[in-house]
C-alpha cells in the first residue's frame, strides 16, 4: 500500500479527499463522543428499543454509504478509521480477527481500496491505488 499523511483543515477538508466513486464506507470502532462522560440516548438492539438510558465509552463498527458518512463527520470526532470498499463489509468479515500478517491481504480480497486514519488534525490515507495518492497533493488540496 501506498501511503501519504495530510494536515487537515476541516471536516469538509476531509470530505473532499474521499473517492466519490466508492459509496460503499466501512468505519472501524467509531466512537461517537470520546470524553468519559455519560449521555442519554436511545439505542435499538435486535429489534428491542432501550429508551433514555445513559451511554458512555460506546464503540461500534458502521457499514454505511458516502452520505451516511457526511452525516458522522459532523460528529467532529478525534479519531476515526474510515475504510472504501467496493461493496460494503460482510457480515462475516471481522478486522479483530484476521490474521495480522494476512489482514490487508484479506481485505482487498473483499473490495478494499482506501483507508483513512484520522488521527486529530491529520489523515494518513492508504491506498492499494498509487495514482489516488499522488492525486492527494497536499499542497493543492
Amino acid at each position: 500500500m501506498k501511503e501519504i499523511t495530510i494536515e487537515l483543515q476541516s471536516n469538509d477538508h476531509l470530505w473532499d479527499l474521499l473517492d466519490k466513486s466508492l459509496n460503499a464506507i466501512y468505519i472501524y470502532k467509531f466512537n461517537p463522543n470520546e470524553a468519559l462522560e455519560w449521555w442519554k440516548t436511545n439505542i435499538t438492539v435486535q429489534g428491542t428499543e432501550l429508551k433514555n438510558i445513559s451511554v458512555r465509552q460506546m464503540e461500534f463498527d458502521i457499514n454505511t454509504d458516502l452520505a451516511g458518512l457526511k452525516t458522522l463527520l459532523g460528529f467532529n470526532t478525534y479519531h476515526m478509521s474510515i475504510y472504501q470498499f467496493d461493496n460494503p463489509v460482510p457480515d462475516t468479515l471481522n478486522i479483530d480477527r484476521l490474521p495480522e500478517h494476512s489482514r490487508l491481504k484479506i481485505l482487498k480480497q473483499n473490495g478494499l481500496h482506501h483507508i483513512f486514519f484520522v488521527h486529530f488534525e491529520f489523515v494518513t490515507i492508504h491506498s492499494f491505488d498509487e495514482d489516488f495518492i499522488k492525486g492527494l497533493d497536499p499542497k493543492q488540496i
